[in-house]
């Protein structure tokens, strides 16, 4: 009987800024799981910082889980550890009491996906009480473009998000009156944009959270996905017109 041997290598391993780190591995059925995360976070004792990580999937939508190994002594990770599916990033708390003892440490990333896993080495820095807490894959505070760059995205997202949300509230009120395939065509196509408009509330979610080191990979992404989203609601709403 013949063995399944299924790759785990390490295929790439690129830095992209002085404190991002991505690697990519490969599983079965020609599946990859890349995997983004920064090589240091600072943190000072009996505080918080936020760490990003972010993931890239091949010929798969499964959610990933992230787990944080070798911490050290008194630095917590406040969320439960995924990415779920159809997401790409999300931002982790780091919490440091104050019995956390000022240092660096070396800690894991691991991520992990059916046959998929990979692991990156994280340099947590633990400062003094009273230091401010900073990570270059933190938002950046104090960056006033930035700043104005998620204002403004966040203010077209809300834009597109109304138009859907009105584009839906017709399809509802037609569906109400609708009758037999096209009454079953018409909630299925309400259902299915109702699942698309919560995943944009999510990725809406998180703008204010962006950093600058991935705010063009984020904000393209957000951005197609809500016109894409617009676009849809618009077309169900011509498609199942009242007949006159």
């Amino acid at each position: 009987m013949k063995k399944l041997v299924v790759s785990l290598a390490l295929v790439t391993l690129v830095v992209s800024g002085c404190n991002t780190q991505s690697s990519t591995n490969k599983g079965k059925d020609g599946k990859e799981l890349t995997l983004k995360s920064p090589k240091t976070v600072t943190i000072a004792s009996d505080d918080t910082a936020k760490v990003d990580i972010s993931v890239e999937r091949k010929n798969f939508d499964d959610t990933v889980t992230i787990k944080f190994d070798k911490l050290p002594e008194g630095v917590t990770v406040e969320e439960a550890g995924q990415i779920d599916k159809g997401v790409k990033e999300r931002s982790f708390t780091f919490k440091a009491t104050d019995k956390a003892k000022a240092g660096k440490y070396t800690a894991h990333v691991i991520a992990t996906s059916g046959d998929m896993k990979d692991t990156h080495d994280l340099t947590v820095e633990v400062k003094e009480k009273g230091t401010s807490s900073t990570s270059r894959s933190s938002p950046v505070g104090g960056d006033t473009d930035l700043k104005k760059k998620r204002d403004d995205l966040s203010a077209s997202i809300q834009q597109r998000m109304k138009e859907i949300d009105s584009s839906m509230a017709t399809l509802r009120d037609r569906a109400k009156t609708a009758e037999g395939n096209a009454k079953t065509e018409m909630n299925q196509r309400i259902d299915e944009l109702h699942t698309r408009r919560q995943e944009l509330s999510k990725e809406y979610d998180r703008i204010q959270g962006t950093t600058a080191a991935n705010w063009n990979d984020f904000s393209a992404r957000v951005t197609s996905a809500a016109n894409d989203l617009a676009e849809g609601a618009r077309k169900a709403v011509d498609k199942f017109r009242k007949p006159k």
